[in-house]
């Protein structure tokens, strides 16, 4: 009796040294990511803004992990975050697709998408070690008054 116990507890141990062995291993993919965080604040007369205003991005460090962006939508209304020029990843029907970066985040909502570096790093090369700027803003709720932001990717 005393063997069997002596062998159960030492498959336990083993089984346990396995599962924290292995979970200690997989942190790091499970946030191998560059993520950058937006959130939607309300503005006067009915406009809104997305903070920070303005992200800067280093293709040197910050391409060398997949790029995630994080909308949070702490308001009462719908916000749409639009940046024409700047695209995003996704899988459609199992096809991985790029597309023009325009997400819609509902009231007290978040959702995250993955951004093209492809995309960037090929437009950072063609500004030939200029900076390149891409605009951002919330377009249902955009005045005469530019509120929108920016994010700029240097070297």
């Amino acid at each position: 009796m005393k063997g069997f116990r002596r062998q159960l507890a030492r498959a336990v141990g083993v089984w346990l040294g396995f599962v924290i062995g292995v979970g200690v291993l997989a942190i790091p993919f499970a946030v191998w990511a560059k993520e950058i965080a937006f959130v939607a604040r309300e503005a006067e007369d009915q406009q809104a803004v997305w903070l920070p205003r303005e992200i800067v991005i280093h293709r040197s460090t910050d391409f060398t992990e997949p790029l995630v962006f994080r909308f949070e939508n702490p308001t009462k209304r719908t916000h749409v975050f639009e940046a024409p020029a700047l695209f995003e990843s996704i899988e459609e029907g199992g096809v991985q697709i790029t597309r023009p970066l325009r997400i819609t985040i509902p009231p007290e909502g978040i959702e995250q998408t993955m951004i093209d570096r492809d995309r960037m790093a090929s437009d950072a090369i063609a500004a030939e070690g200029e900076m390149v700027t891409y605009r951002f803003y919330c377009p249902l709720h955009r005045a005469d008054a530019d509120m929108g932001g920016r994010i700029v990717v240097g070297q």
